[in-house]
Order: structure tokens, then C-alpha cells, then sequence
């Protein structure tokens, strides 16, 4: 299931016009290559949960078939977070990959998905090392004010979700149909109940593209390795505007 119902709100005015998950990367609407990297790992049918102007991405695929997966569509009448969507589908029968659709990763999305089978976690999440460098001198103190450390300009480091999981059908019981609900706060619950959620930890790229300025990284990042994301084959589809037996565009 892919979560695409977001309003974009931080790359406006751009999303005015054209929803998030259509927001072009080199050329390519970042949604299309997310479903061409799932299709390569092995994923045969998504869900895309919709709302803001859904009518313009069901459109962009000319149907319920595209570059062999099928599709179905889930609309959001209003916003329900980033779990609650998941009340609006019929019981899950099995584990299935969440994710967002502003997110561009080479994160091998087959090795996640067996790696979560092969645990006795109810929900696996990817996570990307997130670096961030200090501008100033960073000072510790005890409770008698006593300098303890003193780190000039340091680098920290943390494991932040990359809007990636892999979920067990018993999680949706802790969900309220129709209700807003977050994904840390289902995650949480889960393990408030003695559930196992394990951690994805993966070296790869990682774009979030809710900015102009992460648009602007993710895009050169891709034009500088498109092999890197996605296999020559499909770029070349896609480039030349086709696709397997003309399913890119919605034959």
C-alpha cells in the first residue's frame, strides 16, 4: 500500500497545481518510479491510497492495470494520518509493505520484505542514518553547572524512519475504523501490548522530497544514477514514454 493522499503542503505553490506523488524527479513522477522499483523486487498488486486530487493520479495510469501490477484505489474523504487509511481496505490476509510516496531510495524493498518474514516482529520499519552537523560548540554540564564535555562543531548521528514498514494483519486491530491515526502511535501501542517491532537499518539513498530543497537533491541524485534506482530497461520505457506491453500508459 502506498500512502499518496497528502496535500504537499511544504512544496507549494507547486503542488497547487500537480499532487505530490506526481511531482516530476528528472522528468519522472517520483509515484512512478516507486511502483517500477516494487514491481522489480518482486510485488505484483498495490493499493494507492488516495485524497488530494486523486482524480489526477488514478489518471496518470489510464486504468488498474500499469507496467504489470495491478492497482487498486483508496480514497480518503478526509485525512487519516499515516495508519489510519489502512481501516479503509479489507483485512489485510497477509504481511504487507506501507510505505509513502514521496520517497526516493534504493532501499532493496525485497530484502526488507524477507527479512520481516523471517522475524517474529508484528511490523518492521526502514531506517536511514540521518547526519546532522552542528554549527557551534556543543557543552555539556553536571547539576553543579561543572562542564562535563565539549564538542566543537560535532556531527550527530541518528536512525530516522525512512516511511517504509512491513505490517501483520494483527495490527489492524488496534485501529479505529475511519479514525485518524499516526503510524509511531500504532507502533506504539503495538509494543505497549508486548508486540516485536524490529528495525531495517539500510546504508542506501534516501530522499524525502517534501521540500523544494529535497526535490532539488533527490532530482540531481537521480540524474546523476539513474541506474542506481531504476534498471536501464524501464528507463528507457519511460524516457521513450512506453512501457511492458503497453501498460505505462494505460494501454
Amino acid at each position: 500500500m502506498i500512502l499518496a493522499g497528502g496535500e504537499g503542503r511544504r512544496l507549494r505553490p507547486a503542488t497547487h497545481t500537480v499532487p505530490k506523488p506526481l511531482m516530476p524527479v528528472d522528468g519522472i513522477p517520483i509515484l512512478h518510479i516507486i511502483l517500477l522499483q516494487l514491481r522489480s523486487a518482486g510485488f505484483t498488486h498495490v493499493t494507492l491510497s488516495l485524497g488530494y486530487r486523486a482524480h489526477m493520479i488514478k489518471a496518470s495510469f489510464g486504468g488498474n492495470r500499469w507496467a504489470g501490477l495491478d492497482l487498486d484505489f483508496s480514497l480518503e474523504e478526509e485525512p487519516l494520518g499515516t495508519a489510519g487509511p489502512l481501516t479503509l481496505l479489507p483485512p489485510f490476509e497477509d504481511s504487507t509493505l506501507v510505505m509513502n510516496a514521496d520517497l526516493l531510495t534504493d532501499i532493496d524493498f525485497a530484502d526488507l520484505f524477507t527479512r520481516h518474514k523471517k522475524s517474529q516482529a508484528v511490523a518492521t520499519i526502514a531506517l536511514a542514518q540521518q547526519n546532522i552537523d552542528i554549527a557551534h560548540g556543543v557543552v555539556e554540564v553536571d547539576e553543579e553547572q561543572q562542564v562535563t564535555d565539549f564538542r566543537e562543531k560535532p556531527r550527530m548521528s541518528f536512525l530516522v524512519s525512512g516511511g517504509i514498514y512491513v505490517l501483520e494483519p494483527s495490527l489492524l486491530t488496534l485501529l479505529t475504523p475511519g479514525g485518524r491515526r499516526d503510524m509511531p502511535a500504532l507502533l506504539a501501542a503495538a509494543r505497549e501490548q508486548g508486540e516485536r517491532v524490529e528495525g531495517y537499518v539500510f546504508d542506501g539513498e534516501w530522499c524525502d522530497i517534501g521540500t523544494p530543497e529535497q526535490l532539488e537533491r533527490a532530482t540531481a541524485a537521480f540524474r546523476a544514477d539513474r541506474s542506481r534506482y531504476l534498471s536501464p530497461k524501464e528507463q528507457s520505457q519511460l524516457w521513450a514514454g512506453t512501457g511492458p506491453a503497453e501498460e505505462m500508459v494505460g494501454g
